[in-house]
């Protein structure tokens, strides 16, 4: 900036640059997998390459699903639902486990929603709807679509891409690692069962699932920018450093099933130097694949009772629940059941720690709601048309099958990673949520979580020591 220019005016009359020095090279590389073929509940490990500047938001990992089985079925939303836990190693030292990573994923991808034209290559946003067109020809051809859950043949060669990470990819505080300070990163991945991602079509509302229909991964590989200066400037600058990454590790505790018409009241230990938000919510318990949950669901596939979800919301009141007999409500989720967060006919919401009760008493629906905009970074101030998943059109839409209770613990700063959250101090702190629901004839039985959100330093020290803090 020009040092004639008065520090009283706005940061728009100063005249900012930076040029590098030197020269910069970066490329797109490629990484595939130690086993390139997978099926449910197996582990997948890929090893990044050694002495790379590797950018982290750049990371992709593409693979293709093979759907298999006598029932047909359709995959889940975000084909980051592929993923049961994701597991990070540098230097054979484990940095990361997040176990129900697809839960919690599902989570807070439904909170904070994508557009989904900018998930056509892969990341699956949409599952409601497929297109194709016909082989290539002296002309044109045209493009051809139908509704998914109308799909009478199971798929084969989805195309999957995962582009957005919870975790130290994705929260990084700083972006660039150099895999050369880090030594090996492996990257695991525990691939889900099939009752988690894969839902039932219409025409088989009166068949009986079983582990047989499932799936099958093929053709697994990262991508990712690699970079390099000419300049030695900045290899020297982090050199004989201790290098500290920030980043946001989960933690998620199922408990046994219980009814409704009883209450949640469970506890969970955390050990933490930054504990910065929990959140509370319940499933249903799934042991094979069903039906879809979406509008649709419950009838008999024709192609009058089936719609996508640009249907349902053209008119949500027409489309209500859902249609048919079986008893299955639906709406505008578009999920499998696995990933059905049932608050429904929610009453009352708290959390303790230390047996101490937060805030200033219990929260009703409403409170719940506007304590979770506060909790995701004040998006309540947020005036622009960002929002959450479209199916969440009303809040009894939202506790019946999005519905999560949250409390933050942290300062919240949206302009750098800030570690603020409670801490333990080397001891264990009890986390207790209760949860109360209308109506003393709801037996329906739940299966209660809670996540914990935590920030963590991962501290990488010459000789490639690395130790998370």
């Amino acid at each position: 900036m020009y040092e004639n220019v008065p520090a009283s005016y706005p940061s728009e009359f100063f005249y900012n640059l930076s040029k590098l020095s030197g020269s910069m090279s970066k490329q797109m590389i490629k990484v595939t997998a130690d086993n390139v073929n997978a099926s449910p509940s197996t582990i997948t490990n890929i090893r990044l390459p050694i002495g790379s500047l590797i950018n982290l938001e750049s990371l992709l990992l593409y693979f293709t699903i093979d759907i298999k089985g006598t029932n047909v079925t359709f995959p889940a939303r975000y084909s980051s639902s592929f993923v049961k836990r994701l597991s990070l190693t540098m230097n054979n030292v484990s940095v990361q486990i997040i176990n129900d990573y697809n839960m919690v994923y599902n989570t807070f991808a439904d909170l904070n929603n994508k557009n989904y034209t900018k998930g056509l290559a892969g990341e699956y946003l949409d599952n409601s709807t497929l297109f194709a067109d016909a082989t290539g020809a002296s002309t044109e051809v045209a493009i051809t679509a139908k509704n998914m859950d109308a799909s009478l043949t199971n798929q084969t060669g989805i195309k999957m891409c995962i582009n957005n990470w919870l975790g130290l990819f994705g929260s990084a505080s700083t972006k660039i690692i150099n895999t050369d300070l880090t030594g090996e990163v492996v990257v695991s991945v525990e691939w889900a069962p099939n009752y988690d991602v894969l839902g039932g079509t219409p025409e088989s509302t009166a068949t009986t699932y079983t582990s047989s229909d499932t799936y099958d991964v093929k053709d697994i590989y990262m991508t990712m920018e690699a970079l390099s200066f000419s300049d030695s400037s900045y290899y020297n600058s982090i050199m004989n450093k201790d290098l500290m990454i920030g980043f946001h590790d989960y933690i998620v505790t199922r408990f046994a099933p219980v009814q409704k018409a009883t209450g949640i009241n469970v506890t969970t230990y955390v050990n933490a130097g930054s504990l910065d938000a929990i959140y509370g919510t319940a499933v249903v318990p799934q042991s094979v694949p069903s039906e879809m949950i979406c509008y649709g669901s419950n009838g008999d596939g024709a192609s009058g009772n089936v719609i996508n979800i640009f249907k349902y919301l053209s008119d949500p009141v027409a489309y209500v629940n859902n249609n048919g007999t079986g008893g299955k409500s639906g709406d505008g989720f578009w999920n499998t059941a696995s990933f059905q967060r049932q608050l429904q006919h929610l009453k009352s919401t708290q959390f303790s720690i230390n047996n101490k009760q937060l805030n200033y008493g219990s929260f009703n629906p409403e409170e719940n709601f506007n304590q979770l905009l506060l909790s995701m970074g004040y998006i309540n101030t947020d005036s622009s048309a960002n929002g959450m998943h479209p199916g969440i059109i009303s809040l009894k839409h939202f506790y019946k099958y999005y519905g999560v209770c949250a409390q933050s613990l942290e300062l919240i700063d949206k302009t750098q990673f800030y570690i603020s959250g409670l801490s333990s101090q080397g001891s264990s702190c009890s986390i207790n949520w209760k949860a109360e629901f209308e109506g003393s004839s709801n037996t329906m039985s739940v299966v209660p979580i809670i996540i914990s959100k935590l920030s963590k330093i991962l501290h990488v020290r010459p000789g490639r020591q690395v130790f998370i803090e």
